[in-house]
């Protein structure tokens, strides 16, 4: 007599089997979700750091400077003065100028589509400094903007000056 089928035990193992695999590959694509989550946030933070220095090669000129170091910075042609602008800004500045590549509805976060984070202000206090070299520089809090889900600052100031 042939019996077509399979056993109990061969059953059970091939159920055993297939539970194993789904279970590896539940934790390994979770690990990668959360990793991708955290890149994009990367990049959005990169978006933003580029409508700063947008900002600062097209209307930093327009501020006024105190004369009070804040710093000295080593440069291969010598030591050079740090100032800090007297101006009042926050980030709304900088997406409200001519050359911004940022609106504010498009200041969104993609790695917070799904939560109420998703939607950035404009806030925060931008801090634009300038070397005697005309070189600008920036500072300015990440909770100004109410949306990124890292701390901290961004800026683009030479480590060793605080601003």
């Amino acid at each position: 007599m042939n019996k077509k089928g399979f056993t109990l035990v061969e059953l059970l193992a091939t159920i055993v089997i297939l539970g194993i695999v789904v279970g590896i590959t539940v934790v390994t694509s979770t690990g990668v979700f959360k990793n991708t989550k955290g890149k994009t946030e990367e990049v959005f933070i990169g978006t933003i750091e580029d409508a700063l220095n947008i900002y600062l090669d097209s209307d930093a000129r327009k501020l006024s400077f105190g004369s009070s170091v804040v710093c000295v910075l080593n440069k291969t042609h010598g030591k050079v003065n740090l100032y800090k602008a007297t101006n009042s800004l926050t980030f709304n500045d900088v997406i409200s100028s001519s050359y911004s590549p940022l609106t504010l509805t498009e200041l969104v976060n993609p790695a917070n589509k799904d939560t109420d984070k998703y939607q950035c202000s404009a806030g925060g206090t931008l801090n634009v400094y300038r070397d005697a070299d005309y070189i600008y520089y920036y500072k300015i809090d990440k909770s100004g903007f109410g949306c990124l889900n890292s701390t901290g600052t961004l800026t683009n100031l030479p480590s060793g000056c605080a601003g």
